[in-house]
């Protein structure tokens, strides 16, 4: 079986909507929409991120959080 991080899911759906927003940006009747969804998008994707690489697949920050 395939084992799956769900931290790595996380950051790849985080980029992908962080490179999205920044392409709404030029659309000028959203308002601040993109910006809220650049915003948001880039730190769930760094969180994710150093959760993965540090070595916790599960994605679960406040378990993280608890244990630090």
């Amino acid at each position: 079986m395939k084992s799956s991080s769900r931290s790595k899911k996380i950051a790849i759906a985080s980029s992908l909507f962080f490179v999205l927003g920044l392409i709404s940006l030029n659309f000028e009747g959203l308002g601040l929409l993109p910006i809220f969804i650049v915003v948001v998008s880039f730190f769930m994707a760094v969180v994710h991120g150093v959760l993965h690489f540090s070595g916790r697949k599960n994605g679960d920050v406040f378990e993280t959080y608890q244990e630090a």
